[in-house]
């Protein structure tokens, strides 16, 4: 049953959703796949003749798919007619408070493939699912590189999923007091180019992968913006950063590594600012306690077993001990900030 956010389901119905999840998620792929909640909104709902029609299959095929989706609660039937759940209307619809598509595709094409691997990687302590990608590097986002349907792929999700949580930044703290941020692993630019655009004096340069900083680059419209949001490539564990900025931006990153290698590199980032510069570190966190959320446990995986074989969803006890250790003295820290994020500020 779903109700105002919530949906209530049996103990038994929870392991088999955990057991039958491939399932569970295809069900799910699919209906997006063929459009199908984009239709039923449409038509105000239809009845099984009309989903077969509508999306190009016989009534078996469409019998299965409307089966599947309604015992997950996404569909309801009113008399004999399908119509998007509550909750498909928020999350399944590109007009919904809070579209999923990007993060269903990059599940379904860059990551699903490599979890069969989790066991294995943790026997190895490395990202074993790598194998499933091909292309150089030992990490996924050096191999995409050699995939650039799938980089894109990548950088429209990390783009969406950055949206929500750097306008929440954005409205917390205060940029007024820097001049230069560098925006280590910047991605496509989606922080950067909105950061630029709230504070009209403030520069910002994206130091990222070559390939990367070509997609952030393409979409600067502005020429106000393409003045003040600058690109560098580089790689942030080999090359030296940046200079001449009074801030870095260390954004969604410390997921990506490993407690020790956080430490070195902010230990870059503290080296390579002026005395009373700031680093931020800004991430996506799990509890203190290691129990929770349910989002933190189950994105951890795709870091060990894909993304860079070490990484994972950190505390932020666990930031704020990286950022003393790499030498920064004084130290806050702002938790519990919306989306399961929490901020760190280093000062040089």
């Amino acid at each position: 049953m779903a109700t105002s956010g919530n949906v209530t389901i049996s103990e038994g119905d929870y392991l088999r959703i955990i057991i039958h999840g491939t399932t569970a998620f295809e069900l799910l792929r699919t209906g997006l796949e063929f459009d199908l909640f984009e239709q039923l909104e449409t038509a105000g709902g239809m009845t099984l003749a009309e989903v077969a029609a509508a999306i190009g299959v016989k009534e078996q095929p469409a019998r299965v798919l409307l089966l599947g989706l309604t015992s997950l609660l996404l569909l309801e039937k009113e008399g004999d007619k399908y119509v998007n759940s509550r909750l498909a209307r928020r999350k399944l619809l590109r007009s919904g408070e809070r579209f999923l598509g990007p993060l269903i595709d990059i599940q379904a094409r860059v990551i699903n493939a490599s979890l069969v691997d989790f066991a294995e990687s943790m026997r190895r302590d490395t990202n074993v699912g790598l194998r499933h990608i091909s292309g150089p590097g030992t990490t996924l986002y050096q191999r995409l590189t050699a995939h650039p349907e799938l980089q894109k792929v990548f950088y429209d999700n990390m783009g969406d999923a950055s949206n929500r949580a750097f306008a929440q930044l954005l409205d917390f703290y205060d940029f007024t007091h820097i001049r230069h941020a560098i925006d280590i692993g910047g991605g496509d630019g989606t922080n950067s180019i909105e950061l630029a655009r709230r504070y009209p004096r403030l520069e910002v340069t994206v130091f990222d992968q070559e390939s990367v900083t070509r997609l952030a680059a393409d979409r600067i419209k502005d020429p106000d913006l393409r003045k003040r949001v600058h690109f560098q490539a580089g790689d942030l564990l080999a090359d030296p950063l940046p200079e001449g900025a009074d801030a870095i931006l260390y954004f969604h990153i410390f997921e990506i590594w490993s407690q020790e290698r956080n430490t070195e590199l902010l230990r870059k980032a503290y080296d390579a600012l002026p005395e009373g510069g700031v680093c931020l570190v800004y991430n996506f966190t799990s509890n203190d306690a290691g129990t929770g959320s349910m989002s933190a446990g189950l994105v951890s995986p795709y870091f060990l077993t894909l993304a860079s074989g070490e990484g994972m969803a950190y505390s932020p006890d666990d930031m704020e001990r990286a950022v003393r250790d790499a030498g920064f003295a004084r130290v806050e820290r702002y938790q519990d900030l919306g989306f399961s994020h929490a901020l760190v500020v280093g000062h040089k």
